[in-house]
């Protein structure tokens, strides 16, 4: 398998690159810039002088070494082409600048050369006046040849787009030792400058490995990252929340399995092992149903919180909750209480998922079974603004509790029945319906549950992503 390409190296080549671009662009840029007269010294920086390179080359190839060891200048072809297409071209060769120009030098350049023997010099640009009085721009700098170090001197050329080309690539090969140096300097730089940058990318990731089941809330660091990458952690972030949340709803159920399958299962098994006492069919009955009944909770919650649930449907409200009301009459005749059920005469319809509003209901029945007296009633009542509420007639919710009551393991005192997580799940359900669920005082004592539906579950859950964005 090949490995995942490297952002730094990746940033490094292409600064390189830039830089590149950026000097060669800078260096045809001052140079058109000073060829039309625009930057430079006056009457300095002349585009006859980008001429020199190659006419530099052209004299170097034309000197010759007679049989005495003297040198002189026998123009080759290229040269003589070249004067005869600039007349005014002059060049010269010297071995010295104190000492007379090679013989075939231009008499006139070399003439203007002479009159330098007070100081020494690498090269240097300057003028001379012809026999006709035009002041020339000229250029002589010292060159190793084949034959030994010489002074070549030019001018009189004619500027050429082509010789700007020309003394690009001499200077390019001249200057690569220093240009070298510059980009082993810079590539340097921008691995340190790519590196620090990168840094805060780095530590987020070693944050990341750091993250298991037991600390997924905390997320990944973005004090210092740069606004480039904080959407991603921002991402990042947000996907380990929801893990977190999803982590948790699954202990949660795990938890609610564990706590309320154990009683029901012992209670079961308690029965079983006497089946001649009396209302054994009865009780087996209710038992069973509250088994499936923590089975479907868990099973509905989990599809619903993963997406897995079954399409909504249409529902009729009413039938739904008189269903359920059914289920549970003969478990609350045998506890000794009632429960009566109301309902508008036309449907209520609804489109929702049935298995997970059944699974709310009977859980809301079943708490209200508990808190209702002996003898007393529950009421179970269908509106026809798409509402149940359960009513019983106990010792009701306190105005301090009532926020409370729907959080995970939460419970009035340690006597009290169950073990705080039913009204939770019921919160859970009713919410990944697109639901709201409420408590309030029953008149004359007690507490009333209200759950309230949209009219479509798809249009719930697409206007509350509409909200989170």
């Amino acid at each position: 398998m090949r490995p995942p390409p490297s952002l730094t190296r990746r940033l490094i080549v292409d600064l390189s690159y830039m830089q590149l671009i950026a000097i060669v662009v800078a260096w045809l840029g001052t140079t058109a810039l000073g060829g039309l007269g625009i930057v430079g010294a006056n009457d300095y920086w002349l585009d006859e002088f980008y001429s020199y390179y190659y006419i530099r080359d052209l004299v170097l190839q034309s000197i010759v070494r007679d049989a005495d060891g003297t040198l002189h200048i026998e123009p080759n072809e290229t040269l003589r082409d070249e004067m005869r297409r600039t007349p005014t071209l002059r060049y010269a060769a010297l071995e010295s600048m104190r000492g007379p120009a090679l013989r075939g030098s231009s008499e006139d350049i070399s003439a203007a050369l002479i009159g330098i023997t007070s100081v020494e010099t690498r090269g240097l640009d300057f003028f001379f006046i012809s026999d006709a009085g035009r002041r020339t721009a000229a250029s002589a700098w010292r060159w190793k040849a084949p034959t030994g170090p010489l002074f070549i001197a030019s001018g009189g050329m004619t500027f050429n787009w082509k010789d700007v080309v020309y003394a690009f690539r001499n200077e390019l090969v001249s200057q690569s030792l220093y240009l070298a140096v510059v980009f082993s300097v810079s590539a340097a730089v921008a691995w340190l400058a790519v590196r620090r940058s990168l840094a805060p990318l780095r530590r987020a990731a070693e944050a990341a490995e750091r993250i298991d089941l037991e600390s997924l809330g905390q997320g990944l660091c973005v004090d210092d990252a740069p606004s480039e990458i904080r959407p991603l952690v921002d991402a990042v972030n947000r996907t380990l929340k929801r893990l977190d949340a999803s982590v948790a709803r699954m202990r949660r159920y795990t938890a609610n399995a564990a706590h309320q399958l154990r009683t029901p299962v012992a209670i079961l098994r308690a029965r079983l092992e006497n089946p001649e006492e009396r209302g054994f069919r009865v009780d087996l009955q209710r038992d069973t149903r509250r088994i499936q009944l923590i089975v479907e909770q868990m099973l509905v919650a989990a599809r619903l919180t993963e997406g897995q649930a079954s399409p909504d449907r249409d529902l009729d409200l009413s039938a739904v909750a008189r269903g359920i009301v059914a289920d549970y009459s003969p478990l609350i005749f045998k506890a000794r209480r009632r429960i009566a059920f109301e309902a508008p005469t036309a449907p209520v319809a609804l489109r929702s998922n049935r298995v997970a509003i059944e699974c709310a209901l009977a859980n809301l029945i079943d708490n209200a079974l508990r808190a209702e007296p002996e003898g007393g009633t529950v009421l179970v009542r269908v509106g026809a603004d798409r509402t149940i509420r359960v009513i019983d007639h106990g010792e009701g919710i306190d105005e301090k509790h009532r926020e409370l009551i729907f959080e995970p393991f939460w419970r009035r005192s340690d006597e009290a029945p169950g073990n705080g997580l039913g009204l939770a799940i019921v919160q859970e359900l009713i919410e990944m319906l697109g639901g709201r669920i409420g408590v309030a005082t029953t008149p004359g004592g007690g507490a009333t549950f209200v759950m309230s539906f949209p009219t479509r579950l798809r249009d719930a859950l697409d206007e509350d992503a509409h909200a989170q964005l």
